[in-house]
């Protein structure tokens, strides 16, 4: 039994029964075209409207949100391209470095200044004690206490977005931690020793958990390589 014969045969029609006639007569409204100005439908915008004036602005509502899906697509697309660029001011500057000092200082300016970085730190792990090595306080020794709260994260060597917990923000960031509201932990393997690079900010959104980690990954390998070219092997210095 057809559709129409359905509708025909029933006492009173229904909403559904309707609807479904509709969508399976796709061509009624080319058979009556007068009944798109004649039926009334309400809109939030404009009230009571004609049909036609109902599908007009829903096709100018799709309009409206695929302009701003193509907007952030075209700002992320922007925002990256940027932060590409300051990737590669930022390795010139690291292949320019000559020692670890340099490296520090480099990272101290780049992160700041082009990252929007208001603080950040290395920590490299160590066997046993390192006399003479160039900076000695980025030095963490197997059995630190400090390394209680990265020990997870250093084994899973992933990169961790958020709101770090004190004791992490007053390890790495000493008299300026309660400033830091979001920081972003990076793993850092120079050769066979593990590290950490801590990128902090006081904005509490800057650093999250659902943020892309991309860029984050090549600056920790960026760091590592050029710390690995200009290191001694810690546990022999």
């Amino acid at each position: 039994m057809s559709e129409q014969q359905n509708i025909s045969n029933s006492s009173e029609l229904t909403a559904q029964q309707v609807r479904d006639y509709l969508l399976n007569t796709p061509d009624f409204f080319n058979q009556y075209p007068e009944l798109l100005d004649d039926i009334k439908v309400t809109d939030k915008r404009a009230g009571v409207v004609s049909l036609t004036m109902r599908q007009l602005a829903q096709l100018r509502e799709k309009n409206e949100k695929a302009h701003k899906q193509l907007d952030g697509l075209l700002t992320i697309a922007r925002e990256n391209d940027a932060l590409f660029g300051r990737m590669q001011q930022l390795t010139t500057l690291l292949m320019q470095a000559r020692c670890v000092e340099d490296v520090f200082a480099c990272l101290d300016d780049t992160l700041r200044d082009c990252f929007g970085a208001d603080f950040f730190a290395i920590r490299l792990l160590a066997d046993e004690a390192t006399e003479g090595f160039p900076i000695s306080k980025v030095i963490w020794q197997q059995d630190s206490p400090q390394l209680d709260s990265f020990q997870r994260f250093l084994e899973a060597e992933q990169i961790k977005c958020g709101h770090p917990t004190h004791s992490q923000a007053e390890a790495l960031f000493a008299k300026q931690a309660s400033q830091v509201q979001s920081t972003a932990f990076i793993p850092l393997k120079i050769d066979q020793q593990k590290g950490l690079l801590a990128i902090g900010s006081n904005d509490p959104e800057r650093f999250h958990p659902a943020m892309g980690t991309l860029f984050l990954a090549h600056l920790g390998e960026l760091v590592a390589k050029r710390l690995s070219s200009l290191l001694p092997i810690i546990n022999d210095a």
